[in-house]
């Protein structure tokens, strides 16, 4: 009886996944449910293109922006707003479409039942970012074949401004979810989280560079969206894309990615210590 005893005692505890595995594991089923939201998951997707047809449509085909007094030279808007939009893609899905979801679940029960398992918090927001980066990423490719095919934008050769790029769109996705995630304990409904959440990337999205010169905004404007990650996440994206001397009509004449990764991940680990205190995981029961 004793041997018996001690053979059980002895007995090593059941394996737990850890939290990273089970918002890997999380993040699978995020994204398996949001693709069957077929609607949605088009509208997301190509919303990116549909923004750089209109603005090809709107101010032609033609060699424009950056152009010499006698019209040589030049690129045209598809190739000027490609990195603008793809910085635009970060604070979309990142911001307005994360807080969206997570406010809908929050709202819905979804997250207090969740909360009654052993899932713990952190892998519900890993499983989040996941779905959100997984969205970037399909946006980031499809503009990218619809710039290249569809509008003759030249694209980098050189591996190391794909791997610029790579590391500028997740960590300003990073930055923009855990922003998103704080975001959400203001709301008092789901509904109100859908409205205030457009706010800022209205004004944001006028205010950073995406549509316009940033250097043409008045100076007081300009330094109060140099607080946010948009205006260096597209200044740093136009480094990639845009050719040689377009740099000139940046704040300073140059683009500062240094600075941009430091912007961005002051922002991520800000938006972490906020979500951390701010978001309230129900307690089990």
């Amino acid at each position: 009886m004793s041997t018996v005893t001690a053979t059980a005692t002895a007995v090593a505890p059941a394996w737990k996944p850890s939290v990273l595995g089970l918002g890997l594991r999380r993040t699978v089923l995020e994204i398996k449910l949001f693709n069957r939201d077929v609607l949605s998951l088009v509208l997301v997707l190509f919303f990116p293109i549909l923004m750089l047809s209109l603005f090809g449509s709107v101010f032609g085909d033609e060699p424009a922006f950056g152009a010499g007094p006698n019209g040589e030279g030049g690129i045209t808007p598809a190739h000027y707003y490609l990195p603008g939009l793809l910085a635009l893609s970060t604070i979309l899905s990142g911001f307005q479409n994360l807080s969206n979801y997570v406010a809908t679940e929050r709202f819905n029960g979804t997250v207090k039942r969740l909360a009654g398992t052993p899932l713990p918090a952190a892998s519900y927001f890993l499983g989040k970012t996941g779905q959100t980066l997984y969205l970037i990423g399909a946006q980031t490719v499809l503009l990218l074949l619809a710039a290249r095919f569809l509008f003759d934008v030249p694209l980098p050769a050189d591996i190391g401004q794909w791997l610029l790029v790579g590391a500028l769109m997740v960590l300003a996705t990073a930055a923009w979810a855990t922003m998103a995630i704080a975001f959400t304990s203001i709301p008092k409904s789901a509904q109100s989280a859908s409205t205030l959440a457009v706010l800022p990337v209205l004004l944001l999205s006028f205010t950073s560079g995406v549509y316009f010169p940033f250097s043409q905004l008045p100076e007081w404007l300009q330094s109060v969206t140099n607080f946010f990650p948009l205006r260096w996440t597209a200044s740093a994206l136009r480094s990639v894309f845009l050719p040689a001397g377009f740099e000139a009509v940046e704040p300073g004449g140059e683009y500062a990615v240094p600075t941009t990764f430091l912007v961005l991940a002051v922002w991520a680990v800000a938006g972490a210590v906020l979500a951390r205190f701010a978001f309230k995981w129900p307690p089990q029961k």
